[in-house]
């Protein structure tokens, strides 16, 4: 393995998963009769990059499960234009590893002025955004050395879904603590073939990633993860959404990742693969359907049931993210212009 501080703290996420699990399991419990009693008709989510993705997550469940609209926070609304939006029946929930974005702490703080209900996901007690928010979740997965998330990633999907089923009791939701944890020590186990996998992109120029529905929040972080490690261009896109003009950049020059780990859209990404073979696209595919993995030209299958894949597959794209910035030359714990950046 390359072992970079990354990789180290990749490999860290099945038992700080459990402490994640522990310091949350009343708390969960608390924020879900705060928020039945307050009777949001909608919620927010405020979020920047591998924050943002986990949200997005949180976005499909929300509304299939809890049956609430649900948006993304523009947050220059609040920031650049200072405007108040009327926030008094919305659950604003804010996501930061660090807690320190000020743009964030901005919508938390317009939100509260208006009446809404303000609930922090972050890795850091004592921060501005947990300090704003009416209620906290603690990712509790210490603080992260390498520049690029991973343990907070999964740790914030973990929480984010257990919400929802504390708000819904709906089966899909129901997640088993050493489920859990099994689906991520799969992901660790498959790091040989990932490497294999990795060297496929090693002299890629630009590469395309794809999903439909809950799996779309892989891809964002996967393309996400790509650019900031291996510093070349990817773009992610729902399967759907790419029909509509993208698919004229699909060439043997964009090698294609696609996730199929959710059997409602099963069926989507394997046209898509179909699709993209006729049109020379070299596919490689994170999956746990028999299918899609043969009919991918190269596939890293896991056989881990759906609920739990989204675990298996989000450690299994870090993994393959570290190696890939190995191969093509690059540190993916640092990066010089990533040092110092700060949003407002």
């Amino acid at each position: 393995m390359n072992e970079t501080i990354m990789l180290s703290e990749i490999k860290a996420q099945p038992e700080l998963i459990k402490r994640c699990m522990e310091t949350n399991k009343d708390l969960i419990k608390e924020i879900g009769e705060a928020i039945k009693e307050f009777k949001p008709t909608n919620i927010l989510i405020a979020a920047r990059g591998t924050s943002l993705h986990s949200g997005i997550l949180a976005k499909y469940l929300f509304q299939l499960y809890y049956h609430l609209p649900v948006s993304i926070a523009t947050p220059s609304v609040f920031t650049v234009y200072d405007v108040e939006v009327d926030l008094s029946k919305t659950l604003v929930i804010a996501i930061s590893q660090s807690g320190k974005g000020k743009d964030i702490c901005k919508v938390v703080e317009k939100a509260n002025k208006t009446g809404a209900l303000t609930l922090g996901i972050t890795n850091t007690k004592g921060s501005i955004i947990a300090n704003e928010c009416k209620y906290n979740l603690w990712n509790d997965v210490d603080e992260a050395v390498s520049y690029a998330a991973t343990k907070t990633y999964t740790s914030s999907l973990y929480l984010l879904i257990s919400l929802i089923y504390e708000l819904t009791n709906h089966e899909d939701l129901n997640l088993e603590s050493d489920k859990v944890i099994n689906a991520l020590n799969e992901g660790l186990n498959h790091y040989e073939e990932i490497k294999t996998l990795a060297s496929t992109l090693k002299d890629a120029e630009n590469t395309l990633v794809m999903a439909r529905g809950k799996d779309l929040s892989l891809a964002m972080e996967l393309a996400l993860k790509i650019k900031e490690t291996s510093h070349y261009p990817v773009h992610a896109y729902p399967c759907s959404e790419f029909y509509h003009g993208p698919i004229v950049m699909a060439s043997e020059k964009t090698p294609t990742i696609l996730f199929g780990v959710d059997k409602v859209t099963n069926d989507n990404i394997l046209k898509m693969i179909k699709d993209l073979k006729s049109l020379n696209v070299k596919t490689i595919a994170f999956t746990n359907n028999q299918e899609i993995a043969k009919e991918a030209d190269y596939s890293l299958y896991y056989d881990v049931e759906d609920k739990y894949a989204i675990f298996t597959s989000a450690i299994t794209l870090q993994l393959f993210t570290n190696e890939l910035s190995v191969l093509r030359g690059n540190n993916p714990d640092f990066h010089k212009v990533l040092e110092h950046i700060e949003t407002i």
